[in-house]
């Protein structure tokens, strides 16, 4: 599921870029800012993984819609996901390259274009948030907080077109394990905010395995996305990555 790069997952989060830098030459703490950063990204970054995730979306009347989705990365520029259940859902995929999102329904057998910014399946998470986040390539970090056990970044977008203009982390001194993460619009804004939770081992990585994604406008919804498998460093094959390949 990536990025659910998780990270999205995580991930699994993808982000369109308009060239328009908003950041300048970074100073001695924004390069020790960065390094933190970078040790975040080793952790969280959804570039070459395979996948497999669970994510639960929590409805206002108290309901709940679950889906198990396979996430396939190629770099930090192409991603690949699947539902595999529920069957009502099974076959329907997400194909990103670069800026650009294809979506493919089963029930029209055809490939339509959508937003990196629209809902992942009506839930919390962007399709952007789940295919692809870059906070290395993308965010100018400095260090707003120095705290006993944690480092609270703040991450400046580097152009207009991001899915998120600034971004709040919470990173663990010790491990550079993320506990939180805020997203905020250029005027300040908090949009939504990200709780993460139960680290584990998988292959290649020790991260968490539990991304709970809450919106600012609707908090009384939530959705919680859970990497069941999780393998980092993987050659998947380029055939996933081709729009033709849609649907096959």
């Amino acid at each position: 599921m990536a990025s659910v790069r998780l990270w999205i997952l995580a991930g699994l989060l993808l982000v369109s870029a308009c060239g328009v830098a908003v950041a300048g030459e970074p100073d001695d703490t924004d390069e020790e800012a960065l390094r933190i950063v970078e040790e975040v990204d080793k952790i969280m970054g959804l570039d070459d993984i395979k996948s497999l995730q669970r994510m639960t979306v929590y409805r206002k009347d108290g309901s709940a819609r679950e889906y198990v989705i396979s996430v396939v990365t190629s770099g930090k520029e192409r991603a690949f996901a699947e539902i595999v259940e529920p069957a009502r859902e099974k076959g329907r995929q997400m194909l990103k390259l670069g800026d650009v999102v294809w979506s493919y329904l089963p029930s029209v057998k055809k490939s339509i274009r959508v937003s990196g910014r629209s809902k992942f399946m009506g839930g919390d998470f962007e399709n952007n948030d789940v295919l692809r986040l870059n906070l290395v390539d993308d965010y100018v970090p400095t260090i707003a907080e120095d705290l006993s056990s944690q480092y609270v970044l703040e991450l400046e977008g580097r152009d207009l077109g991001l899915t998120y203009a600034k971004v709040r982390i919470w990173v663990d001194k010790a491990t550079f394990q993320p506990s939180r993460q805020e997203y905020f619009t250029i005027s300040g804004k908090l949009v939504k905010s990200a709780s993460f939770s139960e680290v584990r081992r998988f292959e290649g990585v020790t991260r968490p395995a539990i991304i709970e994604m809450h919106s600012a406008l609707s908090p009384d919804k939530r959705t919680v996305l859970e990497l069941i498998k999780f393998r980092k460093g993987v050659t998947n094959p380029d055939k996933l990555f081709r729009r033709s390949n849609l649907g096959k």
